[in-house]
């Protein structure tokens, strides 16, 4: 049997706890506010880290097919790795927009929830934010190149708005990611939550292990997050035959 592409799913309740007390500032930044995906890049926190270069790489899946070529030659040009940080932004029959350093201004540009400062801080070596608006693209593509089991993206399916962070454990074991979808209601994210539990030990859909006390975070916040923790050997083979 094929060992499934996510080992481990857990809520990240520690996370969800601490954003209710936390209320970050928007992220504004001077790109195409038409963008539907736009990704933060970390280019600092990528040096030593074993899945960072197989995860860029898979980055321009989010652009139409005849665009990615031409996405990836720019990702690994040096000035890239030299910059600190870069932005990706995704409009629908328009090429990639990329933008090195650019700097938050104080109206206009695209608007990513501050809530996501806090989501790419909370992964260990945070060196990719990806956020989706609305969720329907960024899903359709982890559907289409099964980045996600189906379980995530049926639950995913409702919500509004998706951000993904992704990092790497310290010794490089484990890519680790965080998922955030947020919903209209808070309802709307307890079903999701529900849906959820209920895969529990179907790993071929999700392994997913609920925490007590998840149920009345999602209600609060609106907000469904997931963890994920994937040997990096696994992401490596997955992400290749992708």
């Amino acid at each position: 049997m094929r060992r499934p592409w996510l080992l481990l799913a857990f809520l990240a309740m520690a996370s969800g706890l601490a954003w209710l007390w936390l209320d970050p500032a928007a992220l504004r930044l001077r790109i195409d506010p038409r963008c539907r995906e736009v990704a933060l890049i970390i280019p600092a926190e990528t040096i030593g880290r074993r899945t960072a270069a197989a995860v860029l790489n898979a980055l321009p899946e989010l652009a139409a097919p005849e665009q990615r070529v031409t996405l990836r030659e720019q990702l690994a040009r040096p000035s890239v790795s030299s910059a600190q940080r870069v932005t990706v932004g995704f409009i629908p029959g328009q090429p990639a927009e990329l933008a090195l350093d650019t700097p938050e201004i104080p109206e206009g540009g695209k608007v990513i929830p501050g809530l996501a400062r806090v989501q790419l801080r909370g992964v260990p070596h945070g060196y990719l934010l990806v956020h989706a608006d609305p969720a329907s693209g960024l899903l359709e593509a982890a559907a289409r190149r099964r980045w996600l089991g189906r379980a995530l993206i049926e639950a995913g399916a409702q919500s509004e708005t998706a951000t993904i962070a992704v990092g790497e454990s310290d010794d490089g074991a484990f890519l680790v990611a965080t998922i955030a979808f947020a919903y209209r209601t808070g309802e709307e994210a307890e079903a999701a939550l529900k849906r959820l539990t209920e895969k529990q030990g179907d790993y071929e859909a999700l392994g997913f292990a609920a925490r007590p006390g998840t149920d009345r975070i999602t209600r609060r916040t609106k907000l469904l997050v997931i963890r994920l923790d994937i040997e990096t050997d696994l992401v490596l083979q997955g992400l290749r035959r992708r």
